[in-house]
């Protein structure tokens, strides 16, 4: 076993449940379309396998003065869309 890193940069449809505000949790709306839930499903698979998920976080935006960044581990999103 050895530590490893999973990086994806995409463009696309992004963005679920954009009504939840700074500080509050996202569930996911597990669309089977749904990119960010993609993700979210992703880092659940990886805990399940018995991986040490250090790191999981969606950025909506990066290149923005204020990112809006969804913590995958905790699910308590940081900024408003």
């Amino acid at each position: 076993m050895g530590q490893f890193l999973v990086k994806i940069d995409a463009v696309g449809n992004h963005g679920c449940q954009r009504e939840v505000k700074d500080g509050e949790a996202v569930i996911g709306c597990e669309k089977p379309h749904c990119t960010d839930c993609m993700v979210r499903e992703l880092v659940r698979r990886l805990k399940r396998s018995g991986a040490t998920v250090a790191e999981a976080t969606i950025t909506h935006w990066p290149q923005q003065e204020i990112p809006i960044v969804d913590n995958l581990i905790t699910g308590i999103r940081k900024g408003s869309f």
